[in-house]
């Protein structure tokens, strides 16, 4: 196991820990993701356009899908040679990762783990990962 990487990430930001011969080395993503997608003008949930309401929700939802997906682009394409390749961050955000990377099963094959976990130094990230790579006795 030479190649291993862990992903720590937020809807804001990515840490991609790579753990391999000598010091770990961090990168990271800035996500895309814009929290609060204003629509010039907008005030309410409803917008006026001639006699008829539009929803502006809709169009944020699906700006918002994309620059998702962007991300998980962004981070997959730093993680695409690892041989193994775990997890974390809060909430739904390790999982809805994974749930891209299924679509490439050479990929997602290779995620050893997953895990909820908040805030974290950048030394405590490399910490969890040598940590989780060891008790699943992989060595880089």
């Amino acid at each position: 196991m030479g190649n291993m990487k862990g992903i720590w990430l937020d809807s804001e930001k990515a840490y991609v820990i790579t753990l391999g011969n000598g010091t770990p080395v961090i990168e990271e993503i800035d996500s895309p993701v814009e929290t609060r997608v204003r629509i010039e003008g907008e005030k309410k949930q409803y917008s006026r356009v001639g006699g008829m309401f539009v929803n502006p929700q809709k169009k944020k939802t699906k700006r918002h899908e994309q620059q998702l997906k962007k991300y998980y682009d962004m981070i997959i394409s730093k993680v695409k040679d690892a041989d193994a390749i775990y997890i974390f961050g809060p909430s739904n955000t390790p999982k809805r990762l994974y749930k891209e990377m299924l679509h490439d099963k050479h990929l997602s094959s290779r995620v050893i783990g997953m895990d909820t976990e908040g805030k974290l130094t950048r030394n405590q990230m490399i910490a969890k990962v040598k940590q989780v790579f060891a008790e699943r006795k992989l060595s880089a």
